[in-house]
Order: C-alpha cells, then sequence, then structure tokens
C-alpha cells in the first residue's frame, strides 16, 4: 500500500514531509498539490502543532491546523470538497484520515468525563485522561445513504444543507442508537419523503470526512406511499428518469456511484 497509517512518528531529520494544513473547511495546496517541506522549511507556515498519522512511499505525513492566511507564495487555501473533486483515490484517503486525526486532536483536549486536559497517546491515534483514564478515539459517525427506485424512476432530493442548492441527490440520514442501518434506511427514507420502502439492500461504504462520516450504501424499492416532504431536511423531492436526471453529485461520492449504477442497469434493459 503506498500509504502507511501510523501513530509513532520517525526520528526528526531533514529528509522532507508531506504537510495537510486544515482550515475550516479548506486544505493549504502548494500548486494544487498537498506541500512536501523539510521541518525547517514549514516553519514559516501558519500552523498549529503537528501530528503525525503515517507516511505515503516513505514520506512522512503530518496533520495541523491553519492558524492565519499569511501563506508562502503559491501557496493557498484550497475547499476541502473541490480537493476531493480533483484528485485520486489515494489522496483522498490520506488528506480524509489526516482531516479526522486532526478533528480528534482539537476536538478532544479535554477529557469528556472529569474535564482534565487530555495527552496525545504514544503507539495510537487517541487520547488519555491522565486522571479518569477515559481514552478518546477519532469520532466516526455512521449514517445509511439509499438510492431508492421505483421501477425507471430514482427518487432525488435537493437537501437544506447541501452546499449547491441546485443539486439533487440521494437520500441519507445518520444511524440512531439501538437502530439497525436497515431500520434506519426505512425510518429517514419515510421521515424525510413519507415514502416506505422494502428490499433494503446493502451496497458498500465510504468514509466521508466532512467532519466525521461513514457513509453506507444501500439500494431500496418504492413500497408505497406520496411524497410529502420534511421542510426542515429538504428543499424538494422528486422521482426522476434513469435518462433524464438534474445536476447529481459527482463520480467519486457514493451518492454519485449509486445513482450512476442505476442509471447503468436501466440503460441495459
Amino acid at each position: 500500500m503506498d500509504f502507511i497509517a501510523s501513530a509513532s512518528a520517525p526520528a526528526p531529520g531533514t529528509d522532507e514531509r508531506l504537510y495537510f494544513i486544515f482550515g475550516t473547511r479548506h486544505l493549504v495546496v502548494n500548486d494544487g498539490t498537498v506541500p512536501c517541506l523539510t521541518a525547517e522549511a514549514a516553519k514559516q507556515l501558519p500552523m498549529g502543532q503537528q501530528y503525525f498519522f503515517g507516511s505515503y512511499k516513505g514520506v512522512p505525513c503530518y496533520c495541523a491546523q491553519l492558524l492565519g492566511d499569511d501563506l508562502p507564495d503559491r501557496m493557498q487555501r484550497l475547499n476541502l470538497r473541490a480537493f476531493f473533486q480533483q484528485t485520486d483515490d489515494t489522496w483522498r484517503e490520506i488528506a480524509g484520515y489526516g482531516r479526522q486525526i486532526l478533528d480528534l486532536h482539537l476536538n478532544f483536549r479535554y477529557c469528556g468525563r472529569c474535564g482534565t486536559p487530555t495527552t496525545p497517546a504514544a503507539r495510537e491515534h487517541s487520547r488519555v485522561c491522565p486522571a479518569c483514564g477515559l481514552t478518546a478515539y477519532p469520532r466516526i459517525s455512521p449514517a445509511v445513504i439509499m438510492a431508492v427506485t421505483r421501477g425507471d424512476d430514482i427518487l432525488l432530493a435537493r437537501g437544506v444543507r447541501f452546499p449547491n442548492k441546485k443539486m439533487f441527490s440521494v437520500l441519507a440520514g445518520f444511524v440512531s442508537p439501538a437502530e439497525t442501518l436497515e431500520d434506519c434506511v426505512r425510518r429517514e427514507v419515510f421521515e424525510e419523503t413519507r415514502i416506505r420502502v422494502e428490499q433494503v439492500r446493502y451496497v458498500r461504504s465510504q468514509s466521508w470526512p466532512f467532519p466525521d462520516s461513514l457513509m453506507i450504501g444501500f439500494t431500496a424499492r418504492y413500497a408505497s406511499g406520496d411524497i410529502r416532504i420534511d421542510p426542515d431536511e429538504i428543499l424538494e423531492a422528486n422521482w426522476f428518469r434513469y435518462d433524464d436526471l438534474p445536476l447529481i453529485p459527482d463520480a467519486h461520492t457514493l451518492a454519485g456511484q449509486l445513482i450512476r449504477s442505476f442509471v447503468r442497469d436501466r440503460s441495459a434493459n
């Protein structure tokens, strides 16, 4: 594998490192790529504490928080979603992993049980409370995402929180405590559109670090009901024929893959 995750940092040296420096929604890039610098050269970058999280083809990878906008020439902030659109699976994996490791260190600096400042563990990506021993790991939030179909049609919606309000996508939602994934599919579809589904089938999953989701993809068949949207979650929902779709997510997203898979299946019939 090109990328090897690790929490055990290499010995200090003058060799170059990859620096994944994240703002709230951005990643610092150098001519569109992740900066590869020596530790000495990296001192000019406005970043907080650096955290080692693995290596790419033997090159150490560090993540850090962006603390200002005064960047060297040729460097700029790039929206993380835009970076995901323009790069490949390997760099999406590394950047997503680094983002979530950084979030661990930013969001769990204090113990959630007793409030004591935590410290990074030496051999794994976690933070430990020295007072009560509570260990915090990177947060992963499971969410289902489902292509609901009815013959030649697929159910698509525009979400309230979509960055692009013109885009339609499949429905999705977070898993509740004590809920199976299949029950979550049925519940989320019904809550958001009042449609009931059947034949819920798992397809595949995808890490989605915006900020910490694990998207778990399903297909489901229409069973009954008429569309009545939840206005707190959905701006618009409708059935779309496979050969007459609106603007949909990119192919690297699980949502885009579910929709395109449906189109291929119906086109082949």
